[in-house]
């Protein structure tokens, strides 16, 4: 009887198979979007001037997006929340650019 009472915590000792590569930027979208949903004065900031409205985040939290995330974000033209949002994830769909590191250099 004493074992029912033991709760056991194990981690898995190997990563992941598929992780979403994408993932924190969804993440962040949706942040931002429950952010429009709560708060109506915030959806007609977001709606009016995207890029200002993530860059002065709501009720002290910040949004974590990348400058080229922004630009896309800033394309957006909508009017409604539903219509953002829809725009949001097709934005955030396109394949990002490729930042060149030095460990991808060829060397002969």
């Amino acid at each position: 009887m004493a074992l029912l009472n033991q709760v056991e915590y194990t981690e898995l000792a190997f990563p992941k198979l598929h992780t979403d590569p994408h993932e924190s930027v969804k993440m962040e979208c949706g942040r931002l979007i429950h952010a429009a949903v709560i708060n109506r004065r915030f959806l007609d900031r977001l709606l009016a001037n995207p890029i200002k409205s993530i860059e002065d985040g709501y009720c002290g939290e910040k949004f974590a997006f990348t400058a080229e995330e922004k630009q896309r974000i800033q394309r957006i033209r909508a009017s409604s929340l539903a219509d953002f949002s829809s725009q949001l994830m097709q934005a955030m769909e396109m394949p990002l650019s490729i930042q060149a590191t030095p460990e991808m250099a060829y060397i002969q």
